[in-house]
C-alpha cells in the first residue's frame, strides 16, 4: 500500500465521527509532512488498563484524544477485541510519550486556536531530527539486523514467510501450514485467537482454540473436537519431557482490517491447564527469540 492508499484509509475510519474527522484531518493537513505517519484509533497500554488514541503518530510518540460531548457525559470504558489488545502500544515502552487533549465543544475560534497550539508544539519535535517513513521492506530489514525480536518491538508482519525469513534465516516463498518446526526443538507457531462471544470460546480457525491470557503470560489451546482433546491429554507429556518451544506470532486483523502477526513469545507446554481441563496451558519461557543469519 502506497503513502495515498495509507493515508486515505487511514483517515476514512473517522468519517462518521463530524467533529473527530474535522479536528484530526485539519491536525494532519496543519502538519504537512508527508514522512510523518498517522495512525488513528490506536490503542495504548497502561498499568490501569487501556486508551484509546484518536490520532498518533508512532515516530514522535506523540497521541491525539478528542473530547466530545457524547464521550464527556458519558465516560464508558471501551470493550476491546483481542486484535486491539495486540496492535495496542504499550506505553511502559515509550520514553518521551505526549498526549494532546482537545475539547470538541468548544467555539470555532477556541477549537481553531488549539489546534494551531498543538500543531505548533508538534512541529517543535519533528524539527529535532528528520522523520522517515519506512516501507515495509524496510522495516524487515531492519528487524533482520538486530540481534533478537522482543515482544516489545512494533514491527508486525504481513505473511508467515516473512517471519521465517527475517528472523529464523529462512528463504522460502510461502508457507500454507501456521505451525512447523523452524529450528531444532522449537517450533514457529502462528495461531488464530478464539473469538469470545457471550462467554462462549468459538473457534476461529479449523476448530483450534487458542485463548491469550490478557499480559501474554500463557496461552490455552484445545480443539472442538472432543476425540482430538482426549488423544492430546494422552500424549501431552512426552512434549512437556521434550521441552519443546514454541515461538508464537500471533494472527490479527490491524487498525486497516488487514491480517497481521506479532510476536508473543516464546512458549512451552506446561501441562493440563488449571482453568479448564479441556486446554492445555503453554507458559511463557521468554519474551525475546534470537535472530538467526542465513
Amino acid at each position: 500500500m502506497n503513502k495515498r492508499e495509507y493515508v486515505v484509509k487511514t483517515f476514512a475510519r473517522t468519517k462518521k465521527k463530524d467533529y473527530e474527522n474535522y479536528i484530526l484531518t485539519a491536525i494532519w493537513h496543519k502538519l504537512d509532512n508527508l514522512n510523518l505517519k498517522p495512525v488513528t484509533q490506536q490503542y495504548v497500554k497502561r498499568r490501569e488498563g487501556y486508551a484509546r488514541m484518536d490520532l498518533y503518530f508512532p515516530q514522535l510518540q506523540i497521541g491525539i484524544e478528542v473530547d466530545e460531548a457524547y464521550h464527556k457525559n458519558h465516560q464508558t470504558q471501551d470493550r476491546l477485541r483481542m486484535d486491539d489488545i495486540l496492535s495496542a502500544v504499550k506505553e511502559e515502552d515509550i520514553g518521551n510519550f505526549q498526549v494532546f487533549r482537545l475539547d470538541a465543544t468548544l467555539s470555532i475560534e477556541a477549537l481553531h486556536a488549539r489546534i494551531v497550539e498543538v500543531t505548533d508544539r508538534i512541529r517543535e519535535q519533528m524539527e529535532k531530527e528528520p522523520l522517515h517513513w519506512h516501507t515495509y521492506e524496510e522495516e524487515l530489514e531492519l528487524c533482520r539486523r538486530q540481534s533478537h525480536l522482543s515482544i516489545y518491538d512494533s514491527i508486525t508482519f504481513q505473511d508467515i514467510k516473512d517471519i521465517a525469513n527475517t528472523i529464523f534465516g529462512k528463504n522460502a516463498k510461502r508457507y500454507q501450514r501456521s505451525y512447523f518446526r523452524i529450528r531444532e526443538n522449537m517450533w514457529l507457531w502462528c495461531p488464530k485467537l478464539s473469538i469470545i462471544e457471550q462467554g462462549q470460546t468459538k473457534s476461529a480457525a479449523a476448530g483450534w482454540l487458542n485463548i491469550l491470557a490478557d499480559d501474554w503470560s500463557y496461552i490455552d489451546e484445545s480443539h472442538e473436537d472432543e476425540e482430538i482433546v482426549a488423544g492430546r491429554k494422552e500424549t501431552y507429556q512426552t512434549e512437556v519431557e521434550s521441552g519443546q518451544e514454541r515461538a508464537v506470532f500471533a494472527k490479527y486483523k490491524d487498525n486497516l482490517g488487514f491480517h497481521r502477526y506479532r510476536f508473543v513469545g516464546v512458549y512451552r507446554l506446561a501441562g493440563i491447564s488449571q482453568d479448564d481441563s479441556r486446554f492445555m496451558r503453554y507458559e511463557r519461557v521468554s519474551d525475546r527469540v534470537e535472530i538467526g543469519r542465513r
